[in-house]
């Protein structure tokens, strides 16, 4: 296999060389710049004098495209202070220098942008992680664990967005586990020694059955003869309490890779007015959590979770956790005992913690297992129907494996293949078999060498013969699947694309409707909110346990949960980008109400919903404080450190996501803000406008700080305070969240700033469609996209801004269909 490997790596080696644009023109230039140079810089940097051997009056006039490396360094040391130097007579004033690196950063990052966006003829954009997983699911029917250890690594990202294709760049350790992947793959989809059923012959018996939580041969003999007596001993239970752990799932060895359907019947009492009780299911050796989600249900009235998960062939190490805090498990009183436990009314042994009080009631939040039912691998027909559509039916039956290969080829490549990569493949197959590998082996190297292609891994878009601006019918297929599904094309797309119809706006407003109402858009959801407010932030800097008690994993998981089903909510009900602004409403979880305080409206909430899901809409009352994207504990975590809330970190990330403007980076040296554990306590406001006296810093902080300040109110984990908790001496400081916009608009707190946001709705409008932009043509945009941003924005505010609009526009706009 030695040879295929080096075709494999081969076939994906790839150089996209890229054409910079001009990111500035001399008149700006001469405009925005030269003054300022001319009188502090040129004197000392010139044809006679170059001090530090470094002339400016040479550098390009083109701002981030020439001289990078050299216009780089002017910022900085403008930046940071050290030049035009303190011995110079005439200095400029810090909002001058604030002035000129704010606009040499602008150009910089235009300029990078310009470089990102560059077309040539042909564009490579390279599969994401998840993007991978779900297209080979589709192809093939099988759940690949990117993930796991040992797999692949986290997409590098540009501004919080993953799917860029300068950014997403092949590495070779890219290639080694690439090829890796598509081993494991078909090793699966057709697992070695394994052969195909043939006629007439009876396919194995599926993997499965029910199991006690506690079997026979668990319980000691004297126990098990006094529980058989008493017609008890098929009622033993597994009682856990909080940090308590269950190790018994394993029915059997699992036959084979696939995916399996996992039940636990159990009940779960939580104490009055505490939190329930937790079930997390967790794979030790994969170290992946396969299920989570609070148990409440009476211990004589207990229920079934089912859920799926992809496990290897072999034993897993199922893990069990009642994932609560409570008392520790270290003394005697908590372990198990010898003694089986059936019910709380029977009781437990002495020396044990008790779990109820007098009255029957949980003391903490526990759970009880009653068994574990196990069902695998499961296939549907149609995933059964594309592996037998790859593999040829008739042993050593060259003509049939080129029929399926190109069945293969021409579903991952997501468009027509050629006689002439077809017989590259069929060329493997006849090297392995010349090496005396099995037909079926032989073939299998024809499909990885598919599944390793660049056509595969890389969505392409141009021609390699002629230069052309827009997309044909199958890259639009594909531009459309993997915005709103993130994966390959259906059947109905692909025939679309056949019929040459998908550059037809009307057919691509009934696809975008069929599709964003399908299931698999969530991901689109998911993937974009994510992206585009960074929330893989979330989580970033642990929050100090001593100052947060209450943060946990469940807790943060709950956090970017109420995001992701917030955008999800204001797609699918059509509705607003006002929503995200400021909104009467949120989808939280109990243990979210709780953090926020809206216990008794969630409960409300969730009688009237009717429902066992554990997140529902929550009609939010004004004291709540909450309401858009802006007062959510994860977008409000993600700019803290864990340890206080960042004002200015707000700042920036509200400059970012919701205005479109990155500001410049911060001063080298600047002294950080100080602890004061000595002196009388200040709020962290009171100790930034200190900080700020600094020249250097006060210019670029009168056009963040202003849009971090109205969140004073949030602490570190996005929790509601009036006073702020500090070190010092005294009373602990009143909270105050007004401020002002260099404007001259004023707020006095989170819900007038909203509102300020609101009557500017257009600016976030565009700002939004811009980053759509970003996101579904897989590059930034530039200047040459500008006019074509403009329409779709109009397009959206016809229609008042409603988020499902907005994205259809996007889809049937010009821009969508260009390169």
């Amino acid at each position: 296999m030695n040879n295929l490997h080096i075709i494999l790596t081969f076939l994906l080696l790839i150089a996209v060389a890229q054409e910079a644009q001009s990111a500035t023109s001399p008149a700006e230039f001469d405009k925005a710049l030269l003054p300022y140079l001319q009188s502090h810089c040129v004197r000392c940097h010139n044809a006679e004098k170059q001090e530090g051997e470094f002339r400016v009056d040479k550098l390009s006039k083109n701002v981030g495209t020439e001289n990078n490396p050299q216009w780089l360094e002017v910022m900085e040391r403008i930046n940071s202070g050290e030049m035009p130097p303190k011995t110079q007579a005439k200095r400029p004033t810090a909002a001058e220098s604030a002035q000129a690196v704010e606009w040499i950063a602008a150009r910089m990052k235009d300029g990078e942008a310009a470089r990102m966006a560059a077309r040539v003829r042909v564009t490579y954009n390279r599969l994401t992680r998840d993007e991978y997983v779900n297209t080979v699911r589709d192809l093939i029917g099988v759940e690949f664990d990117a993930k796991d250890p040992g797999n692949f690594l986290e997409d590098p990202e540009w501004q919080g967005f993953e799917r860029l294709g300068s950014v997403l760049t092949l590495s070779p350790s890219n290639i080694e586990k690439y090829l890796a992947a598509a081993e494991v793959i078909l090793n699966e989809a057709y697992p070695p020694n394994v052969l195909p059923l043939k006629k007439g012959q009876k396919p194995l018996e599926p993997f499965g059955g029910t199991k006690r939580a506690i079997e026979e041969n668990q319980i000691k003999e004297r126990h098990r003869e006094r529980l058989r007596e008493l017609g008890l001993l098929d009622k033993v239970r597994f009682e856990m309490w909080p940090g308590d752990i269950f190790r018994y799932s394993r029915l059997d060895s699992l036959p084979e890779a696939g995916i399996y359907e996992i039940s636990y019947k159990l009940s779960g009492l939580r104490p009055p007015g505490g939190r329930a009780p937790r079930l997390k299911v967790y794979e030790e050796k994969l170290d992946r959590v396969l299920f989570e989600q609070d148990i409440v249900a009476d211990e004589d009235k207990p229920i079934t979770v089912t859920f799926r998960a992809h496990l290897p062939k072999g034993s897993p190490n199922i893990m069990v956790y009642n994932d609560v805090s409570g008392p520790s498990n270290n003394p005697r009183s908590g372990r198990h005992s010898a003694v089986p436990f059936v019910s709380t009314k029977l009781g437990r042994t002495p020396w044990q913690m008790k779990l109820t009080d007098e009255e029957g009631l949980a003391i903490y939040p526990f759970l009880i297992l009653d068994s574990i039912t196990w069902r695998g691998p499961i296939l549907t027909d149609e995933e059964k129907q594309r592996r037998v559509d790859y593999m040829p039916a008739e042993e050593g039956n060259l003509q049939q494996a080129r029929d399926c290969l190109t069945t293969l080829a021409r579903r991952a490549f997501r468009r027509p293949v050629t006689d002439a990569e077809m017989d590259g493949y069929m060329k493997i197959v006849q090297s392995e078999l010349a090496a005396k590998e099995s037909f079926r082996d032989a073939v299998k190297s024809g499909m990885a060498a598919i599944l390793n292609s660049k056509s595969f891994l890389f969505l392409a878009e141009g021609d390699e013969k002629s230069s052309r601006g827009t997309l044909n019918d199958w890259e639009i297929a594909s531009r459309l699947s993997y915005l709103l599904w993130s994966t390959m094309p259906d059947n109905e797309l692909f025939s679309l694309a056949e019929q040459g119809k998908l550059r037809d706006k009307a057919v691509l407003a009934r696809q975008f409707a069929r599709m964003i109402a399908d299931p698999r858009a969530e991901r689109f959801s998911d993937s974009f909110a994510t992206q585009w407010l960074r929330l893989r932030k979330v989580g970033m800097f642990q929050p100090d346990k001593k100052l947060y008690p209450d943060y946990d994993q469940t807790l943060e998981n709950s956090m970017i949960a109420e995001t992701k089903l917030f955008f999800r909510e204001v797609l699918e009900r059509g509705l607003t980008l006002r929503e995200f602004l400021h909104s009467d409403w949120s989808v939280m979880n109990e243990l979210l109400a709780k953090h926020y305080g809206v216990e008794e409206v969630f409960a409300a909430a969730r009688q009237h919903a009717a429902t066992d899901r554990e997140f529902v809409r929550v009609s939010l009352p004004p004291a709540s404080h909450r309401g858009g994207l802006l007062t959510q504990a994860s977008i409000l975590s993600l700019t803290s450190d864990g340890v206080r809330h960042r004002p200015v970190h707000r700042g920036v990330w509200l400059s970012e996501a919701i205005f479109g403007k990155s500001p410049p980076p911060p001063p080298a040296n600047v002294d950080p803000i100080p602890t004061n554990p000595t002196g009388p306590k200040a709020t962290l406001r009171q100790k930034l406008e200190a900080h700020i006296h600094d020249a250097r810093c006060a210019a670029c902080h009168a056009k963040i700080d202003h849009l971090g300040l109205a969140f004073e109110n949030y602490d570190a984990i996005g929790r509601w305070r009036t006073v702020e908790i500090t070190d010092g001496v005294g009373e602990n400081p009143t909270v105050v969240s007004s401020g002002k916009f260099p404007d001259g608009r004023e707020y006095q707190n989170a819900a007038e700033f909203k509102q300020l946001l609101l009557r500017d709705l257009d600016a976030f409008n565009h700002t939004f469609i811009e980053k759509l932009a970003t996101y579904g043509l897989r590059r930034t945009t530039s200047f040459g996209d500008r006019e074509e941003l403009q329409k779709i924005a109009a397009a959206s505010k016809a229609k008042d801004y409603r988020l499902q609009d907005l994205v259809e526009a996007f889809v049937t706009s010009d821009l969508f269909q260009m390169r």
